[in-house]
């Protein structure tokens, strides 16, 4: 295997300081958030590693990346099935391998090796007939229920959501598209509500009214909202937070790190993240556009879709604007392995920029 040496005036440098701006906030707001050091300690230890994860990747070319699809993808399937057999159980849901010091949720690396394996499979024939959605149902659906049975609804949806995404870039019949609403429409309340946990139907009814239960089911979102609230235009100042602080809001270094930044550093504070996340995406999106490639396209727009996905709930989730779904924010909330698969994804898409019109 040949390793490459490309200018670095080739790279999207847009973009890796979108990226690297992000996840700045996120280690500061972290170091407020964190209930204890050694967990802000934690992720200090797991960014270097996922920049150099991110940087490792640059030495590949294009069609070696593309090699990968098919291992990474039999890889991600045995361990999602391990995991369900030896992993750890945290929250309710067994998806994490404990490895001493450090824990693994081989969900992260089946985001990218399903990105990868669609993108060859729907790159090479059109959408056309109801045939042709046969093979990529196949490849995703194994990888889906691995997940869902976990169980972990927000991971499913965010693969979901990326798989959905590639869709629409490769371009599907609208006829197509109708249908497939209609069939979603009547399979929530007939199969997929009634399959639900009881606790995963409770966050999704007390959403239309948390004050029926604001010390139990509600307690989350009306701590968040609060929170966020509180901080008014200019924020309370970092670390001095009295809801995040004092620990009314749960789960505040992972599921909840953005009311605490909102609360910290008031609306100034929130909108300016969410107006760097809007320009991350977009330069994914005009990245998508600049490529040649339909295979390519679909790569980049797969990370784009899993992240803005995640990235949306996860914002909504803490305005009260949708059920709890357990999804961390990337880039800022505590998690080495997501950490570290958010920048070998973001890695791909700059290598397969940097690659548009290539041949090797």
């Amino acid at each position: 295997m040949t390793l490459r040496r490309v200018p670095v005036f080739a790279y999207d440098w847009v973009l890796v300081g979108l990226v690297l701006l992000i996840n700045l906030i996120g280690l500061v707001t972290l170091y407020s958030a964190a209930p204890s050091r050694g967990v802000w300690l934690q992720q200090m230890l797991a960014f270097p590693i996922a920049l150099s994860v991110g940087l490792l990747v640059q030495l590949f070319s294009r069609r070696q990346v593309l090699s990968w699809a098919f291992p990474l993808y039999a890889t991600s399937l045995v361990l999602l099935v391990l995991v369900l057999l030896v992993g750890r159980e945290i929250n309710g849901a067994k998806a994490w391998f404990d490895l001493g010091p450090v824990s693994f949720q081989p969900l992260e690396l089946a985001k990218i090796g399903l990105i990868l394996v669609l993108a060859k499979v729907l790159a090479a024939r059109p959408l056309e007939r109801w045939l042709d959605y046969a093979l990529p149902a196949l490849l995703a659906a194994p990888i889906l229920g691995l997940v869902f049975i976990q169980p972990d609804l927000g991971g499913t949806l965010v693969l979901i959501a990326g798989l959905l995404g590639m869709l629409f870039v490769r371009g599907m019949p609208t006829i197509h598209i109708v249908l497939g609403l209609l069939t979603v429409a009547v399979l929530v309340p007939t199969v997929i509500w009634p399959n639900l946990n009881q606790y995963q139907r409770d966050r999704v009814e007390i959403l239309f009214d948390l004050s029926k239960d604001p010390k139990g089911k509600g307690f989350q979102q009306i701590q968040s909202t609060i929170a966020i609230g509180s901080g008014g235009l200019m924020g309370k100042g970092f670390g001095a937070g009295t809801q995040t602080q004092l620990g009314f809001v749960p789960e505040r270094q992972t599921d909840f790190i953005y009311a605490v930044l909102a609360e910290e550093w008031g609306f100034v504070g929130a909108s300016t993240l969410m107006v760097l996340y809007a320009l991350l995406f977009f330069r994914l999106g005009r990245m998508a556009l600049e490529c040649v490639r339909l295979e390519d396209r679909l790569i980049i727009v797969g990370v784009l879709s899993m992240l803005a996905f995640q990235v949306v709930v996860n914002i909504a989730v803490t305005l009260g604007l949708a059920p709890v779904t357990g999804l961390t924010l990337p880039l800022i909330s505590k998690g080495g392995s997501s950490l570290i698969m958010v920048y070998l994804g973001l890695g791909l898409a700059l290598l397969i920029h940097r690659d548009r019109y290539s041949e090797v």
